[in-house]
């Protein structure tokens, strides 16, 4: 959960610890020694400085580990080594540097991240971050040829099982990344560039059909709805369902999109909320009970409904059925929301209980989802 009442502490990304890593290599290669620090130039020009740990040196190839901070952000890999050993080759082009894929780093499996498959998973900006800081020193030290940068993450093939690498086709470690740079707490962009590239994955791998879901929880109860669909099609929007929703439309090549929403969500996105987290939406019980006497109930379902202390305890005052009323407009009223994100196109809504079954809403009707 997001810490409230206090100012937050940005942090530095993957991409940016490779950067400092790498140029702290070259540089003892080139000046023969370490220094204490290292301070590399971010994407936006301002300046960043890092502490090297676990440096080595030999003749042309040198080692060194800046020490990944993310600042309050609940990052994975926050306070792993992010190592590069850098080795000068005066075989390979002027300036060039080649990337070389170490343990804990991931290997790019299918298309669509921007980056050639096959190639260690280190995202184009972090590339140019260290291309330009090694050709700084190569032309401060007058130094034909290029560098050789073999980017490791010490643990890092085991803390990769904890996210979504696998889904978007990144094997065997993490991925080195960043766009700025910096690691701003609770990002909303950082986590639709993850999503971004969720639906660029699932695009290229050629399906034309997404299952877009709040996270694995719900995803593992429609998955035997969708059993001939690829992982790739599976996508994540945490609670930001609008942003996610308005990426889909953007990349327009999905000819059926199915919606799902657990109950206590769906009650916030049927009012017309983009972003269904508790920090941002607290829960209407005027709302619930409002649909509840729209919808038919009497006094006293009203009432108890009005007494909640959490939403999904509904179905114990009426059962989670297609036959109710309430959970149909329930699921027509966050369908007909959802539409608004996404005019055109097939668009299914999966109204989602953990323990009560699925109801499924389409421009056909609303009814009860079987395996």
């Amino acid at each position: 959960m997001k810490p409230s009442g206090k100012s937050l502490r940005y942090g530095y990304t993957t991409g940016a610890c490779a950067t400092a890593a790498a140029k702290a290599a070259l540089d003892s290669i080139l000046s023969g020694g370490f220094r204490d620090t290292v301070r590399i130039t971010l994407p936006d020009g301002s300046p960043a400085v890092f502490s090297l740990e676990q440096c080595s040196l030999s003749h042309s190839s040198s080692r060194c580990c800046v020490r990944k901070d993310a600042g309050d952000d609940p990052d994975v890999t926050n306070g792993f080594l992010i190592c590069c050993e850098v080795e000068t080759d005066h075989t390979l082009a002027d300036g060039s540097v080649v990337f070389l894929r170490g343990p804990g780093v991931g290997e790019v499996t299918l298309p669509g991240l921007g980056i050639e498959v096959g190639d260690p998973a280190i995202n184009p900006v972090p590339r140019t971050m260290i291309c330009q800081s090694l050709q700084e020193l190569l032309d401060e030290y007058a130094i034909k040829g290029g560098v050789r940068v073999t980017v490791s993450v010490p643990g890092g093939e085991e803390v990769a099982l904890k996210t979504l690498n696998a889904r978007v086709g990144v094997k065997g470690g993490i991925s080195i990344i960043g766009t700025s740079g910096r690691v701003i707490p609770y990002s909303e962009e950082a986590f639709l560039q993850s999503t971004a590239r969720m639906v660029q994955v699932a695009r290229q791998s050629g399906t034309r059909e997404l299952v877009v879901t709040a996270g694995i929880r719900s995803e593992k109860m429609l998955k035997p709805f969708f059993s001939s669909l690829p992982d790739t099609a599976c996508i994540h929007y945490g609670n930001r369902i609008g942003s996610t929703l308005e990426l889909v439309r953007q990349d327009n090549c999905f000819d059926r999109v199915t919606v799902g929403v657990m109950l206590a969500k769906a009650t916030k996105l049927a009012q017309g909320e983009r972003d269904l987290s508790s920090r941002s939406v607290d829960l209407n019980r005027e709302f619930i009970a409002g649909l509840l006497w729209d919808t038919g109930y009497g006094e006293d379902a009203v009432r108890r409904a009005g007494g909640l202390e959490l939403v999904r305890a509904i179905v114990e005052i009426i059962p989670f059925s297609s036959g109710e009323p309430f959970y149909t407009k329930l699921a027509e009223s966050c369908r007909k929301v959802c539409r608004n994100y996404l005019p055109s196109g097939h668009l299914d809504f999966v109204l989602i209980t953990m323990d009560n079954g699925c109801i499924l809403c389409n421009e056909h009707g609303c009814r009860d989802m079987h395996r």
